[in-house]
């Protein structure tokens, strides 16, 4: 395909939705990001997300830009072929059984292609990031969920159903709360931007000053930063349930790199330190010499990154 050829690329996330123009090459060409109200069900994300392709839409024409395609992101599990969302979707009520392509293609008559939101994080970093280049990889997204994607021998590895890379489902306790789908004590449950918001607020209140009490890990990394006790404490708790986490996958596939992405990863240079720490203390020495771990180059521009190229090589006949 043409190197200059466009896509429109669309992260419908968890929380809120990026999206924007995206050429072959990666370069982004136009984007914007919207948040959604405390609505988040099927229908209001639905319909956020036309909102969304009717302003690209308006965007690409008064550019005179032609895109061919779009691409979309999305939690849950994926059938890749049919662009039909499967399964389930933490923090978005009934995202589920969902013909999302269909729906999306019937009203802007472009071809439409859907994935999983992770996978296509992590190829966009594999492709245009901190991975470029390399032939084995893992990509971990540390968000309000945790998922990923994993690279083995230059190639994406979704596994049979494209249900590969549910990072944040992998049991670290298995005395512990069970998960929604089914497993106890989930590395999501310990590790997620939500079980540190959490976590932290709960030692605020016992502190007996909940007017402290956060609504997202931003304040929290800040505080970290400044040396605040409760912020360390949970900081680094957190970095050892990732490091543990992560530690698994290092004697599990010997990756040469691990990328971390997601909005925790913006924490700075410290937190990922920990994490190394950690990883490093978790897994074997054969398994991780050499290993390098990097925070994500793309940060939020990622996932529509992903979703757009993604949806080219769709286009062109090319599984990614």
């Amino acid at each position: 395909m043409y190197k200059y050829a466009t896509a429109i690329g669309v992260d419908a996330g968890r929380t809120g939705i990026n999206y924007g123009i995206v050429r072959q090459d990666g370069a982004v060409l136009w984007h914007n990001r919207i948040r959604y109200s405390r609505q988040r069900t099927k229908t209001a994300v639905l319909r956020k997300l036309f909102d969304v392709l009717d302003d690209v839409l308006a965007i690409s024409a008064e550019q005179e830009i032609n895109p061919l395609c779009v691409g979309i992101g999305t939690p849950g599990f994926v059938d890749l072929h049919a662009g039909y969302v499967r399964g389930m979707a933490l923090h978005i009520r009934d995202w589920i059984d969902i013909p999302l392509a269909g729906m999306v293609q019937e009203k802007i008559n472009l071809p439409v292609f859907v994935d999983n939101d992770a996978t296509l994080y992590g190829y966009a970093e594999w492709m245009f990031g901190a991975a470029r280049g390399q032939d084995n990889m893992i990509f971990i997204s540390l968000r309000t969920g945790i998922g990923g994607a994993i690279i083995i021998n230059g190639k994406l590895y979704r596994g049979p159903n494209n249900t590969s890379g549910e990072f944040g489902q992998m049991t670290i306790n298995f005395k512990g709360p069970r998960s929604k789908w089914g497993g106890r004590g989930p590395l999501e449950y310990y590790a997620s931007s939500q079980a540190l918001v959490d976590r932290y607020n709960r030692k605020i209140k016992k502190k007996g000053d909940p007017f402290k009490m956060v609504v997202s890990v931003i304040p929290v990394f800040d505080r970290f930063k400044a040396g605040e006790p409760e912020a360390v404490e949970v900081v680094k708790e957190n970095a050892r349930f990732v490091g543990i986490g992560l530690g698994n996958l290092v004697n599990i596939f010997a990756p040469s790199l691990i990328v971390i992405g997601g909005g925790m990863a913006l924490a700075g240079e410290e937190y990922i330190d920990l994490i190394k720490k950690s990883v490093l203390e978790n897994s074997l020495p054969a398994c991780h010499e050499g290993l390098k771990i990097l925070p994500a180059q793309l940060k939020y521009e990622a996932g529509f990154i992903g979703a757009g190229h993604f949806a080219l090589s769709m286009l062109d006949g090319k599984v990614p």
